[in-house]
This record gives C-alpha cells, structure tokens and sequence, in this order.
C-alpha cells in the first residue's frame, strides 16, 4: 500500500484546560496531520464559535518552532489551502456537541510527493495541542481530541522540504491608525493571512487597507482594502457554505459561524412534524449571527458566505509551482502596513501569520 492513515494519537477527553504534547516518532514521510476535536454541551446558548477551545496547535523541534497557529488561524489557513470547507458537525444544543476537523498541510495536496513532513530530519518533533475548555461553544463539559496522520508508506519518496505556518503579530487596533510590521525574510512566502474577527463587524469593517512592500517602498507588491484583495487575487476561492444545527427560542440569540464576510443564513425548521415555525437572522458579520424565531424549535441552518474567520488571505503566484512563490530571502528588508478603518479601537485584535516552504 502506498499510503496510509496512522492513528497519532488515539481519541483522549479532557475536563480541564491542557496542552497535550505528542511525539511524532514515525520514520516515515507525513503529508498531512488532522486534528479532529468534539465536545460534549451541557447548554444551549452559545458563547463563541466552538474552535475557540483550539487554543492552539504547535509543531516544534527543541527549540525551533515549524508550525504555531490558533485554532481559529489553522482552521482558516486549512479552508483557504484546500479550497472547501472541512466536513465537521456543528450542533450548537445541550446534549449535542461540535465536531472539527483541522487539517495541518505539509504538501501542496494531499500525497504531495515533492513537500511532506520527514520526521528523521529532526532530532524530536512534538505536536502540542492546548485547550481552552470553556473558550467557545456551549459550555461544554469534555473536549475530546483524536490525531491522525496521513502517511507515506509502501511509496518511498525524499521529500525536499514542507510547508510551515506560524502566526506572526497579534495587536490590537487604533481608530484610523497605521500598524507597521517588520516581515521576517528567512524562507519563501506561498502565503500571507490577516485576521480581524470582530463580532458582528465584517473584517472589511474593520481593515482600511493592507500594504506590503519591499526596501522602504522601492517595490510595493500590495496597496489595497482587505475586500479587494478578498475579490482579486484570491478570488479563485470558493464561497463557503456551512451547515449548523442550532435550538431557537422567541428571544434573539447569537449563532456563531465560520464565515465573517457578506454572510447570508437560510432556516429550515427541524422537527419530526410540519410546522409554521420561521427564523430570521440580522446583523450577520464577523463569524456572529443575531437569530430570532416566531416559536421555539429547532433549526437548520445554512450560512453562505467568505472570509472563515474573518481571515483574508494573499496568495503569492501560481501555487502549484514553487518556483513562482515570494522568495524574501532576496529582500533586504520587507514592511507590512496595515490601517484600521476610523472608529476602530484596541477591542478590535489583528493577527499577522504566513504559510512558508521551508527546504532539508
């Protein structure tokens, strides 16, 4: 067999906070690591998104960090590297739970055989995982963890290097203010990301305009509002669809979604007789959706929508060919800029992360 799923770690609860750190001690090629995460709710009225209780995923070497993300920015960065929306259950109501699915690549695809993660090129890679229990979803009682890794096996290949990911900035804003950041240049860019998830306020709300540039802006390579960027050179990305089981009552409440960008939600009820029950939804921005429903029931509910996270991304070139990707390691010096909206504050948080390829 040419490939195979080996079980990393099997599926382990937690009732408390934890950062769970797990040898990855195989000898063979990694294309991938999934990380899949549920809970189990004790509520029905949701807090946050439930991949807030991600509250981090690591890959390190001693002391070298390869891969250190949010859970919210590695959910992010997974949709926008494979194009499509993870298969996860999302049932916001007591007794149900959330399930996520969390895919680390280390290759441009699945079974890359050119980029994949070699364990033998370190001396100890661990993955950590830390928890925040009661971060998001519906005050849950356990989180479960189960870790998968999609494996080289039988196909013997020599890998010439993978994709790290690693958040770069987290800051808060200022109405109308500039935020300036010294890009770090020490291996080739596929990917640059900024969040700005704000409940209830699209990321185009809340990001005036992004700018990079090289040498004190001798090369400006990006000049434009976050939406633009959004519709122009990452418009090859899907709109994203997301389905959410969620109790509605006569009282609005808030219903918590993975898309933060002209977000438009469809309600079926779900029951096991014909009802005239109906929902409504306004002010649908920023990963928050405010519902209310003529009788308590509950919902399907069907978000339409771009933007996971409140995450804008900005490919570099054709992303099959790494040849084509932003070589920093030719630039002397590389500056991001990025200018908050007017009316902004510091409750408005930005995070700055790059996917890089980094070759053996």
């Amino acid at each position: 067999m040419n490939h195979r799923l080996s079980k990393l770690l099997a599926q382990t609860s937690y009732t408390a906070d934890t950062t769970k750190i797990i040898d990855i001690d195989y000898a063979d090629p990694i294309s991938a690591l999934i990380v899949h995460m549920g809970g189990v709710y004790v509520g029905d009225i949701s807090t946050a998104h439930a991949i807030a209780c991600l509250k981090k995923l690591e890959i390190v070497d001693g002391s070298d960090v390869l891969f250190s993300l949010t859970g919210y920015e590695a959910e992010a960065l997974d949709i926008y590297h494979n194009k499509r929306m993870p298969s996860n259950w999302n049932f916001y109501g007591a007794g149900g739970g959330c399930d996520r699915d969390v895919m680390i690549n280390f290759g441009r695809k699945l079974w890359d055989q050119r980029f994949a993660f070699d364990p033998k090129q370190f001396k100890n890679p661990q993955l950590k995982i830390s928890l925040d229990l009661d971060a998001g979803g519906n005050a849950p009682s356990s989180i479960h963890f189960t870790v998968f890794a999609a494996m080289f096996d039988e196909k013997k290949i020599t890998p010439e290097g993978f994709f790290m990911a690693k958040e770069i900035k987290d800051y808060p804003m200022a109405s109308a203010a500039h935020e300036y950041t010294d890009m770090p240049t020490d291996f080739p860019y596929r990917k640059l990301l900024i969040k700005a998830l704000t409940a209830g306020a699209e990321p185009s709300a809340i990001i005036e305009n992004v700018k990079l540039s090289e040498e004190q802006d001798r090369k400006i390579l990006i000049d434009q509002a976050g939406h633009e960027i959004l519709r122009t050179i990452a418009s090859d990305n899907p709109q994203l669809i997301e389905q959410i089981m969620i109790p509605l009552t006569t009282a609005s409440r808030y219903i918590f979604t993975t898309i933060s960008e002209r977000a438009l939600a469809t309600f079926v009820p779900w029951t096991t007789s014909a009802t005239t029950n109906s929902a409504s939804s306004y002010g649908s921005a920023g990963g928050r959706i405010a519902a209310i429903a003529s009788a308590a029931s509950n919902y399907g509910v069907v978000v339409a929508g771009w933007a996971p996270h409140g995450v804008y991304e900005i490919p570099f070139g054709d992303q099959d060919d790494p040849d084509d990707w932003y070589d920093v390691t030719k630039v002397g010096s590389l500056k991001l800029d990025i200018k908050a909206l007017s009316g902004r504050s510091s409750s408005d948080l930005v995070q700055i992360f790059i996917q890089q390829l980094r070759h053996y």
